[in-house]
């Protein structure tokens, strides 16, 4: 991995992987909602998505046509082994960074 990755793409990996096979754009925008109490859009989940694919940290398939979507195909994600090795990097610079801070308290 070249670089760190964002904020945002690491949700969206991290959405992915505990979503299994359920991680389709619909439901990781309702799980990093939950998550984090912030407003995305939907706009703001499908871009990302296709980047992490081509950057090759994501993989997606089209599941089959349903009547519920009016005969449309739902594209779902997987991760990759690169998508992995990108978040456990990830993980290893925020630890590294957390070490030895100190947390101002009040009362």
């Amino acid at each position: 991995m070249d670089r760190i990755l964002t904020r945002a793409e690491e949700f969206l990996i991290l959405a992915v992987l505990k979503l299994g096979d359920n991680a389709y754009p619909v439901s990781i925008f309702d799980e990093i909602g939950k998550a984090t109490g912030a407003s995305w859009t939907l706009g703001a989940i499908y871009f990302p998505l296709q980047r992490l694919e081509e950057k090759g940290l994501l993989t997606s398939i089209l599941g089959d046509p349903t009547s519920e979507r009016g005969g449309k195909s739902r594209r779902y994600y997987r991760i990759t082994g690169s998508g992995i090795e990108a978040l456990s990097a990830a993980r290893q610079a925020q630890d590294i960074m957390w070490q030895g801070v100190a947390w101002a308290r009040t009362k």
